[in-house]
């Protein structure tokens, strides 16, 4: 048995998977509340931002809202738009498998995402090496922004400033930008995304694209900073892409849950999955989500489906198909802010997880803008006359909602006030350093945004190579928990704000809040130095202040001490006689004390002395008793677990009246040193340790904890209470109720419309509900909870974990890899090997058998899920509009258009077979001798093989700094034609009145490189020479060349004419000859008149055609005759004339007998020269010697 603690291993979902069939028959799996958009416009967006209040933020559930994709540009949001708009982008693709990043473009991600997906199937969806790349936390396009922006409510809207109405109480004129003239404005409201009153540099653009193919995941987690998640799906594959090739549907599947199961389902992953949920780095297997003590609420999210995730509420997506695109942004209000300093920023304080939306400075920011807006309307209170309008301003439930707001917001910032304040020393305000606030300040180790005061080391601090400097800067919070660099002490404070500053504002906008709500009361804010007094415990700037006092500064120059090495309890010394020695007492030093638990002397910095005298160590009091050091570091009167008469240590177990406390959480534990800077250490406590031991002690280790349970009575507490609005937060106003088909919320207990109405719980109205789900859930008792015959109604005495879903795939145990076993539940389990340096990360050989288990027809179990289900659901079913309906309309239409198109291009029965799944079966008639020689042919490789490593796609982003390979990207040469009608020196020669002049040399001809793949590839018609990735070889001889070399003894000339030749010689060895050597050169001017011949042979087979008649077009050029001999030519001898008679079979014969002499340079009279212009390509020049008499000779002959 491995002595490692387990955790659940990842185990993919199956793309054949049924969800339909999963929901039906797991007990604890819902459906999530399902609206039509088209009922917001009908019931009105106040009814619908009341509904969110209550169902999503307060209520905690999740919410889908159905049938965007008709109101979505369908030509914008498709991914060839974004392949053509946006194709070159590079972005970071996450590679699920191998947790790393890949940089692609767009473009190339999309192109490959049906290969992507095609590699999975039923039978190795659980391979771990096949390459899941998801490309996440992208930028969302400004063209899909602005097109959201026309169709998404603006209540719920990214960035939303004001929820107010047009021309509504407090609005104002204004320019109109689409006209002359002014309109109104917005009324005064709260805003819709409170991330809209911060400056635009410091707020986080969380305005997202994911897109995703089949096998994809986001596992589970929470929004960052309890904000309200919503997410669109704005684009899906159907059955075939654009191009007819044929697709999977795209979707994903959601798993959800309420956010007042969020303490339960916390401690679920801990103690029972063995993963924290707050890292999200676990993708929970479906058997988990059934053996879980909550509800979960499935989600298939399709195109059109706009899901709201409530804050704090853990989920996770799986993706399906070839292809989703959604958009997904965040919202902050005051509810999710309140959420985020009470309980979101402590656990991700403690992994060390971003905090990007600057929480605190958000409160301050949101206070200053919602004062301005309450000061105007006090200034349109004074200056109005219609009493009508007074009225509105003074009893507008937005303005009224308003001042709610404000006052929340200001209880926040008295919070944040009293943690900063430090006692009243004007010595100390002195020493304190200002740093202009530009809200980019973030803790060194935790990575949370600092707001006004903190705390920075001058020994640490890294010059820079542009000249700044890193410095290290610790948050108050941080340094209370022992975190800090290497120094340990020693540090300064630096404020971002005047301290005067704060309060000064704090005080304008406390009588602000005094003046709206009437008058001084008792539920009426303090000022800040009577907050303080009636505070009862330290400041946290205090605690820090302090213990800069007591904790040691270490020099980071010098090398660290080597400690002291503690002689072993159980070693036993003797005396000379054999008698064992008595142990001396343990000698404590100065500036120690002896730790309770432990008995051992520690630094008395690192222990929490009671007045009893007893001295516990902060990470003893953390992992045992539950108690944060700045909890104990705050406490005025603190007293120790032994004088509270629950410490837990051995000898206090044996004491009699002591309660040994148990932990009421697990705590798993988690290296920080992976995101905090390398400069830190924790000095007080090590959090990577976990409190197993504790737990054990107090025997609460078994599968059925107590803890488990005792997070299970929290949340049904909590949910028994009901979604009702406070009247100190809420304007609930009495016409505000929801009325729909003319009935209201008190008249029945589920209200329902017409068809496209959507369902409302009566508990969103603040009534009690009128009956209770007969879902079965399972039931976590404590040890004195009794029996099993307890049950109270509703209850099920079967487990839910006995029965499977025939679409719930189970792991064989046999087939898995070392480390991993399966419990009762079914749930995968990996015990990390002590080995593995990076234990997180499981390595296993995936199974491939599959247990399918099907209940028997008629069956309890098959009842009883059923039943369960139906229950639950009819209160909904029945006049409730089928969900899926709209997208089915909308495929219906897509198909239609999709067959019309393919029968315009002669596609149709591809196209319909494709879509319907059909094939048909065609006979051919073969011959048997070609029937027999296909059986004995070697069958060739049809398939691709599959690559060792399974990479489907590579990264095409270009690296700088590497060569490029031609291999990998080839490059291609291309022909350049010239166009002598728009040549630049035609127009020259035009301009000027020049004639053209004979040219017979060669023009060089251009080209232009051409990437492998590219447009200008398709164009080409196969002019391009592919480069050669390999070494240069001896070029060959030019074909004339090789001709020459073919001809025989008896077609070479003897001699040449009499006529010189008009042209110098490039052969030097012509001019060098000596005059007395008449054989030589005779052999030479033979091999001269055949070389003639053969260019002249070459050039006939290069003729092209030239039908234009224009002479200005191409000028005849003159004959070589016409040019005054040279020097050198009148010095060779005189030889027989050459003549070229006739032309048979394309070849020119050689005669020593012609019937008339021809100079070298007339033309031949020809079948291809008559009546015709020629064009002449005039060959290479060729530096290869010849292959008669090794010397190098080219001659040309115009024509």
């Amino acid at each position: 048995m491995p002595t490692a603690r387990r955790s659940a291993a990842f185990d993919p979902i199956s793309p054949d998977l049924d969800l339909d069939a999963l929901v039906q028959q797991t007990p604890n799996f819902e459906y999530v509340t399902r609206i039509s958009c088209d009922m917001i416009e009908t019931q009105g967006l106040e009814t619908f931002e009341k509904l969110v209040l209550l169902h999503v933020l307060i209520g905690g559930k999740p919410l889908v809202i159905e049938g965007f994709h008709k109101r979505l540009d369908e030509w914008t949001f498709t991914s060839a738009w974004l392949q053509d708009n946006h194709g070159k982008k590079f972005e970071n693709a996450r590679n699920l498998s191998k947790q790393t990043n890949m940089t692609v473009s767009i473009g190339h991600y999309l192109s490959n995402m049906n290969k992507l997906t095609n590699q999975w199937n039923r039978h190795n969806y659980r391979d771990r090496d096949r390459q899941r790349l998801y490309l996440k936390d992208i930028d969302c396009p400004q063209v899909w922004h602005d097109k959201l922006r026309e169709v998404v409510p603006p209540s719920i809207f990214y960035l939303n400033d004001s929820t107010g109405d047009v021309g509504g109480p407090g609005s104002v004129d204004e320019p109109n930008p689409h006209a002359p003239g002014l309109r109104k404005s917005r009324g005064v409201a709260r805003a819709g995304d409170l991330m809209s009153c911060l400056p635009p540099a410091m707020r986080a653009e969380n305005l997202m694209c994911y897109i995703g193919h089949e096998g994809t995941y986001t596992p589970a987690h929470r929004e960052m900073c309890a904000s309200l998640g919503q997410n669109l799906m704005v684009e899906t594959s159907g059955t075939l892409d654009p191009d007819g090739k044929p697709t999977k549907p795209g979707s994903s599947i959601w798993f959800m849950t309420e956010s007042k199961d969020r303490h339960l389902v916390s401690e679920y992953w801990l103690s029972t999955l063995g993963h924290d949920i707050e890292v999200e780095a676990h993708f929970a297997q479906i058997n988990a989500w059934k053996s879980a003590p909550f509800t979960t609420y499935i989600v298939e999210q399709k195109l059109g489906d706009f899901i709201l995730i409530p804050p704090l509420a853990p989920h996770q997506v799986w993706n399906r198909g070839t292809r989703t695109m959604k958009v997904a942004w965040n919202r902050t209000t005051v509810e999710t802010l309140e959420l985020a300093l009470d309980e979101a920023l402590p656990r991700a304080r403690m992994v060390g997880r971003d905090e990007q939306y600057k929480n605190k400075a958000m409160v301050y920011f949101t206070l200053a803008r919602y004062s301005e807006l309450l000061k105007h309307v006090d200034r349109q209170k004074e200056s109005v006359s219609d009493h009508q309008l007074l009225l509105d301003l003074r009893y507008s439930p937005k303005i009224r909602q308003l001042q709610k707001d404000f006052r929340r917001l200001f209880s926040l910032y008295t919070r944040v006030l009293l943690a900063e304040a430090l006692p009243h020393n004007p010595r100390d305000d002195k020493k304190i350093q200002y740093l202009p606030f530009d809200g980019n300040v973030t803790c060194s180790f935790c990575r949370c945004n600092i707001f006004n005061r903190f705390l920075t080391c001058p020994s640490c601090i890294i010059p820079l190579e542009n000249g700044e400097e890193d410095t290290y800067d610790i948050c108050l919070e941080c340094y209370a928990m022992g975190r800090s660099c290497k120094c340990i002490s020693g540090y300064k404070w630096v404020e971002q704000f005047k301290w005067q500053e704060l309060t000064d504002k704090h005080e304008r906008w406390r009588q602000q809040i005094v003046v709206f709500e009437g008058g001084l009361t008792d539920k009426s804010a303090l000022p800040l130095h009577m907050e303080q007094q009636y505070m009862k415990k330290k400041s946290l700037a205090a605690v820090c202040q302090e213990q800069l006092r007591l904790r040691p500064w270490n020099d980071p120059k010098k090398p660290p001490s080597e400690p002291k090495l503690k002689k072993d309890a159980d070693e036993s010394q003797v005396n000379a006689d054999g008698t064992v020695k008595k142990r001396k007492a343990q000698v404590i030093e100065k500036g120690q004390m002896k730790n309770h638990v432990s008995n051992y002397p520690e630094p008395a910095w690192k222990l929490s002395a009671c007045k009893c005298g007893r001295a516990y160590s902060y990470g003893n009091l953390f992992r045992a008793f539950d108690t944060m050091p700045l909890t104990v570091m705050e406490d005025l009167d603190w007293q120790c677990p032994h004088c509270l008469r629950i410490c837990s240590c051995g000898k206090c177990r044996k004491v009699a009246g002591m309660q040994p406390f148990e932990p009421t959480g697990t705590v798993l534990g988690y290296d920080t040193r992976r995101v905090a800077d390398p400069r830190s250490t924790e000095s007080l406590v090590d959090f990577k340790q976990s409190n197993f031991e504790w737990v054990k002690k107090a025997g609460d280790d078994s599968e059925d904890s107590r803890r488990l349970s005792r997070r299970v009575d929290e949340a049904e507490a909590a949910k028994s209470r009901g979604p009702a609005l406070d009247d100190d937060h809420y304007v609930n106003e009495g016409e505000d109720t929801f009325v729909t088909n003319g009935h209201n919320e008190s008249e029945s207990p589920m209200a329902q419309t017409n068809q496209d109405d959507f369902p409302i719980d009566p508990q969103l109205g603040g009534l009690p509900s009128t009956g209770t789900s007969n879902v079965s859930r399972p039931i976590h008792r404590t040890h004195e909870s009794g029996d099993d015959n307890d049950l109270q109604d509703g209850e099920s005495q079967d487990p839910p974990h006995l029965f499977v879903a025939p679409s719930a795939v189970m792991l064989d145990q046999r087939h898995l890899g070392g480390g991993f076993t399966t419990d009762e539940n079914g749930i995968v389990f990996q015990y990390p090997d002590p080995t593995d340096p990076d234990p997180t990360v499981p390595q296993y050989a995936p199974p491939q058998v599959e247990q399918r288990v099907q209940p028997a027809k008629g069956s309890d179990q098959s009842k009883k899920g059923k039943r369960s289900r139906s229950d639950a659901r009819d209160h909904i079913q029945s006049d409730m509009l089928d969900p899926n309906a709209a997208n089915e309309q909308y495929h219906k239409a897509q198909v239609k258009r999709t067959l019309a198109e393919a029968r315009r291009n002669d596609r149709y029965i591809i196209a319909e077979a494709a879509m319907s799944g059909k094939s048909l079966l065609v006979k051919l008639g073969v011959d048997k001798i070609r029937l027999a020689q296909i059986v004995n042919q070697t069958p060739a490789q049809t398939t691709r093989p599959i690559k060792a490593n399974n990479v489907i796609v590579q990264s095409d982003y270009p690296s700088p700094s590497s060569k490029i390979n031609p291999l990998n990207n080839p490059m291609k040469r291309a022909r350049l034609e010239q166009d002598d009608e728009f040549s630049t020196k035609r127009n020259r020669r035009r301009k000027s009145g020049q004639q053209p002049t004979d040219n017979l040399t060669k023009k060089a001809s251009k080209y232009m490189a051409i990437s492998s793949g590219s447009e200008a590839e398709e164009d080409m018609d196969g002019d391009i020479g592919h480069a050669q990735d390999r070494v240069p070889k001896p070029r060959q001889l030019p074909a004339y060349l090789a001709r020459k070399s073919d001809v025989g003894d008896n077609e070479i000339p003897k001699e040449l004419t009499s006529e010189p030749k008009q042209r110098p010689s490039r052969r030097k060895s012509v001019t060098s000859r000596p005059r007395d050597s008449t054989k030589k050169a005779e052999e030479s001017l033979e091999d001269i008149a055949a070389a003639a011949e053969a260019n002249r042979r070459a050039k006939l087979r290069a003729l092209q055609w030239d039908d234009d008649d224009s002479p200005e077009d191409e000028p005849e050029p003159k004959s070589l005759s016409d040019k005054r001999p040279t020097e050198e030519s009148k010095k060779m001898p005189a030889s027989k004339p050459l003549n070229v008679t006739r032309i048979q079979n394309g070849t020119s014969s050689i005669h020593s007998k012609p019937k008339a002499p021809i100079t070298p340079g007339s033309v031949p009279v020809s079948i291809f020269s008559k009546g015709k212009k020629i064009r002449v390509a005039s060959a290479k020049s060729s530096t290869k010697p010849n292959m008669m008499n090794g010397n190098s000779s080219r001659h040309s002959l115009g024509v």
